[in-house]
């Protein structure tokens, strides 16, 4: 008799990412956020943003700059993600002693990603990869 195979994780609502490509997963589902980053629990920075690009890479920062979010899952060790009390999503990703809360807003919620299915190439992600959110292709100077 054949062993049975081991399951992948299935979470719906709320759960913890470790793998990096899981985290991109969850995070691609993000447009317009608010977000909040704490150092040992104390508040540093609050804003809105638009997550303009994802990626996984050892080398690269994870930036919020002039209302644009360059989010590095490279940055942090694990995401949780659960709904709030307004039934959208938050998302907080967990570094050494730092926290990036991320909340989409409401008008960006309710239209992201709607009817729309991505599927990722069957190639594992690797630190390094570089994920770009829009779908359009950017101008060359």
């Amino acid at each position: 008799m054949d062993p049975i195979r081991p399951l992948a994780p299935c979470l719906i609502g709320s759960g913890t990412l470790t793998n990096p490509r899981d985290m991109i997963r969850a995070l691609e589902t993000l447009e317009s956020l608010q977000y909040a980053y704490e150092i040992d629990g104390e508040p540093v920075s609050l804003g809105d943003a638009t997550l303009v690009k994802l990626m996984a890479d050892d080398d690269s920062a994870t930036i919020a700059v002039n209302g644009c979010l360059f989010l590095n899952v490279a940055s942090f060790r694990y995401l949780d993600f659960d709904i709030d009390e307004d039934a959208l999503c938050v998302m907080r990703l967990y570094g050494d002693g730092t926290v990036l809360t991320l909340r989409a807003d409401a008008e960006s919620a309710s239209r992201v990603h709607r009817g729309q299915l991505r599927l990722m190439e069957d190639v594992a992600l690797e630190l390094g990869t570089f994920v770009v959110t829009d779908e359009d292709e950017d101008e060359e100077f």
